[in-house]
């Protein structure tokens, strides 16, 4: 948010002048060097801002340009993790299937200690279905 807010000043005063390097914007005291750097990038890849000496004249102090396209609006909720694309893109299903339930058996052991006295200990395997 502060660099879309930075890029707006910016772009208000370039607006002002036919072209500014970062070292003239750093100059009149706007922003420093660091933080005008990452808001002119910002604004060249949101196509409001264009360097305009490229190639081989390019030697020097790049110099950049408003091109008059607005900034979009920054996001109101920062994008959270999404793996939906990866999950379609190996056949990953989002819910899991329902499968059919196999029939179980419950085995439950039943101690007769009171019925076994000096007994072995073994109980009885009683069977649920």
């Amino acid at each position: 948010m502060k660099v879309h807010a930075s890029a707006l000043t910016l772009l208000h005063w370039l607006a002002q002048r036919e072209s500014a390097s970062v070292s003239e914007i750093t100059a009149s005291g706007l922003m420093n060097s660091r933080e005008a750097s990452d808001v002119v990038r910002y604004a060249m890849r949101n196509g409001a801002a264009e360097r305009i000496n490229k190639g081989a004249s390019a030697r020097g102090s790049a110099r950049y340009r408003c091109t008059g396209v607005p900034l979009p609006e920054p996001r109101t909720t920062p994008a959270g993790a999404s793996f939906e694309g990866l999950l379609s893109a190996w056949g990953i299903a989002k819910e899991p299937p329902e499968l059919p339930a196999v029939r179980t058996r419950v085995y439950q052991i039943e101690d007769n200690s009171q019925d076994n006295r000096g007994g072995d200990r073994l109980g009885k395997l009683k069977l649920n279905d």
